[in-house]
C-alpha cells in the first residue's frame, strides 16, 4: 500500500514525463490473434481507489489519462462506446525511493575522535537524495471474451514539476499506444 501513497496526482507527473529521457517505454504483450482493425469501438474501466491514493485533482487527472488514450484510439479509426467491444484498464503504481551512497573515509574523510575511543567507525549507507518512480500499464480487453489481448506501458522516474501537463501526458500516452500493432 506503500506504494499507493503517493498522490494519484504524483502518478500523473510520470505520464508527463514522457517528453523527457527519465522514462522508458516498456515491450508491449500482445495475443497472436490480435489485430486492433478487429474492433470497431472501445470504453474503460471504471477506476475504483481509495484512501491515500485518492488526491484532491483525481477525477481530473483520471480524465486527462482517458481522453489521452481515447484521442490516440480515435485516430486509430476506433469509436467511444459505452457497450465496447474493447475495453481499456489503467493500471499506476508510485514508490517513494531513496538514493544512497556508501561512506567511505578515504572521500569522507578521517573520523575525529575525543576523549576515549572505545567505539569503531563503520562505513554504512547515507541517503543523499529521495525520488519517486512510477509505472502506468495499459491493457486491452477484449469484452467478448474477456480476455486481455494488448498490454503496454512505461515505467520511469516522476519528475516534481511539469511546464506543459496535458502535451507531455498526450506524447507519453501516443508513444505507448504506437506500440499496438493494426
Amino acid at each position: 500500500m506503500k506504494a499507493f501513497r503517493s498522490s494519484f496526482f504524483l502518478l500523473i507527473i510520470f505520464v508527463v514525463a514522457g517528453c523527457s529521457s527519465s522514462y522508458k517505454i516498456l515491450n508491449s504483450k500482445q495475443e497472436d490473434d490480435f489485430k486492433l482493425s478487429d474492433y470497431a469501438t472501445f470504453g474503460f474501466y471504471d477506476i475504483e481507489a481509495k484512501g491515500d491514493t485518492v488526491s484532491q485533482n483525481f477525477e481530473k487527472n483520471v480524465g486527462i489519462i482517458k481522453a489521452a488514450i481515447a484521442q490516440n484510439l480515435q485516430a486509430k479509426g476506433l469509436d467511444e462506446a459505452r457497450d465496447a467491444n474493447l475495453k481499456i484498464n489503467i493500471a499506476l503504481n508510485v514508490e517513494e525511493k531513496s538514493q544512497t551512497r556508501q561512506t567511505d573515509f578515504r572521500t569522507d574523510g578521517l573520523p575525529r575522535y575525543m576523549g576515549q575511543r572505545r567505539y569503531s567507525w563503520k562505513s554504512e549507507e547515507v541517503v543523499v537524495g529521495k525520488y519517486r518512480e512510477g509505472t502506468i500499464m495499459i491493457d486491452l480487453v477484449d469484452s467478448a471474451n474477456n480476455r486481455m489481448v494488448w498490454q503496454g506501458g512505461a515505467e520511469g522516474i516522476i519528475p516534481e514539476k511539469s511546464q506543459n501537463f496535458n502535451e507531455d501526458i498526450n506524447k507519453a500516452i501516443k508513444e505507448i499506444i504506437d506500440k499496438i500493432q493494426k
